[in-house]
């Protein structure tokens, strides 16, 4: 999984996470539901880091599972923007503009992580065509 792309995108991913855990914590967000103190962020930010540089590192060094664990830790991180689109329309006293501002975040987000699943299994297949093909002589 040494593709740059991949693991770019999989950075791109973190931050976007660790962001719109910082903006879900600021108090322009009127929720009941989302009262985060900054050290419960810098506490969930860390968990974060750790979680996507392990396979990152991983990846780097040209660890083959270090995919499915991405994967893992991606999916895992596209729930906080679904959160994020559930407590903005349905908790959130925030303004329309803000409400609108953070679901498209959300969405960019998660199509972001889309994207990424979409890199990923495309690597995942050039891997195995070369394996197949180291394999029969092809």
């Amino acid at each position: 999984m040494r593709d740059r792309n991949v693991i770019a995108w999989a950075i791109v991913s973190m931050f976007g996470f660790i962001a719109i855990n910082f903006l879900m914590s600021r108090p322009f967000i009127h929720s009941a539901n989302v009262q985060m103190t900054m050290a419960e962020f810098w506490h969930t930010t860390l968990i974060a880091v750790i979680l996507y540089m392990i396979p990152i590192i991983m990846a780097a060094l040209n660890w083959k599972p270090s995919f499915y664990f991405m994967g893992l830790v991606i999916a895992l991180y596209t729930l906080s923007p679904i959160s994020v689109l559930f407590n903005m329309w349905s908790d959130s006293g925030a303004s329309i503009m803000i409400k609108l501002l953070m679901s498209a975040f959300s969405l960019a987000l998660m199509w972001g992580n889309a994207y990424w699943l979409v890199l990923a299994l495309r690597l995942r297949k050039k891997q195995q065509d070369h394996a197949d093909r180291k394999r029969f002589g092809h």
